[in-house]
């Protein structure tokens, strides 16, 4: 075994419980070289920490902004001298689902054969891995094997779900959190923008929580169609004669799931109350003066706690939110570029990349 430098710059040779099949050699992974560049390589395999997991993945799915912002050589959080290339192995890739193989000799809360999602980062905890420790990142999910944090996945039952619908575990977590932000949403006029994976998520989520109108909002009418499908109430394109006719106050609670400026800008010359935003805005958006004078807050959906991942579980293990109809292409991971390609001429919502041998 290779050993890893941890945060304290000493040595640990780690170990782990191997699966039947498990034989440590060399990974498949992705890698975007350059922008607008990749490569399939091979590269070592990790050993898991004490605390971490080997997950043998079956699928990756695409996270549109950010897979599309590192493939254009841009940041998507906007940081000076990022992205830097070649990108590291198996990222941005997060979206992902698999079997447990390898198991390190502290981990209690999965087993070797579990089918397993990535959720996040655990909070409270410092995974001994990051970026800032030399030798010791680890690779992100467009690989055949990820190594992780115990407490970083979740377990499926066997069958429940296929691999695909589990992969949208994470996604689905980081809607959770809007959806604890947006609370009780008792007789009000709830909007959402943007119907992306993450807004048709956001929508079916919210629907629960009681609003007396549910509306979606995009400028594709294919997309508008399928939010209705999925539990709006209606779906307007901004642009619409209906569009041109609400009123100031059409909403009390709009959330956005777009990143759009615009689309940001027209949500709050709409919205009398909340404005939460889900999304990452892709550059400086403009608040409108009538949005001081209806007192409209803008809010943001982080919580203190971190991503509620056993409750995104919930949502898709009771079906209360149906993610079949966004999963709509599937391509070995070395038809990477055509995904995305199908991403930004938005003729795919979600590209489930496999990893295959």
């Amino acid at each position: 075994m290779i050993p890893v430098a941890i945060d304290n710059g000493s040595w640990l040779v780690p170990t782990y419980t191997p699966a039947g099949t498990w034989e440590k050699t060399t990974v498949k992974g992705l890698q975007i070289s350059a922008p607008g560049r990749f490569e399939i390589v091979e590269v070592p395999e990790l050993d898991p920490f004490p605390d971490e997991v080997v997950v043998r993945v079956e699928v990756c799915n695409s996270c549109t902004h950010w897979d599309l912002t590192v493939w254009d050589g841009i940041d998507i959080f906007g940081r000076k001298g990022h992205p830097e290339y070649p990108y590291y192995v198996g990222g941005p890739g997060h979206e992902l689902s698999g079997t447990v193989v390898a198991a390190g000799s502290d981990v209690s809360t999965v087993a070797i054969g579990d089918h397993v999602a990535l959720w996040g980062n655990p909070p409270g905890v410092k995974p001994m891995r990051s970026s800032s420790n030399p030798g010791a990142r680890a690779y992100g999910g467009y690989v055949k094997y990820f190594v992780t944090h115990e407490r970083s996945v979740l377990s499926f039952p066997k069958g429940a779900l296929n691999w695909r619908e589990m992969g949208m575990l994470e996604m689905l977590s980081c809607v959770a959190q809007g959806v604890v932000v947006a609370g009780d949403l008792t007789g009000q006029r709830v909007a959402v923008s943007g119907m992306g994976p993450a807004g048709l998520m956001m929508l079916q989520a919210l629907k629960s929580h009681g609003p007396e109108e549910l509306t979606a909002i995009d400028v594709d009418a294919g997309r508008c169609d399928l939010a209705v499908s999925l539990g709006a109430d209606r779906a307007i394109r901004p642009g619409s004669a209906e569009w041109n006719t609400l009123k100031e106050s059409a909403f009390t609670v709009t959330v956005d799931c777009s990143g759009v400026p615009a689309a940001i800008e027209g949500a709050l010359e709409h919205t009398a109350g909340r404005l939460i935003i889900f999304s990452v805005p892709e550059r400086d958006f403009r608040v409108p003066h009538t949005s001081r004078l209806r007192g409209t807050s803008i809010e943001y959906t982080r919580t203190p706690a971190g991503r509620p991942g056993r409750y995104a579980r919930e949502l898709l293990l009771s079906g209360q939110v149906n993610v079949k109809p966004l999963l709509t292409h599937e391509l070995p991971i070395e038809q990477f570029e055509d995904g995305l390609g199908l991403l930004r001429r938005r003729e795919a919502l979600k590209v489930s990349f496999t990893m295959g041998d």
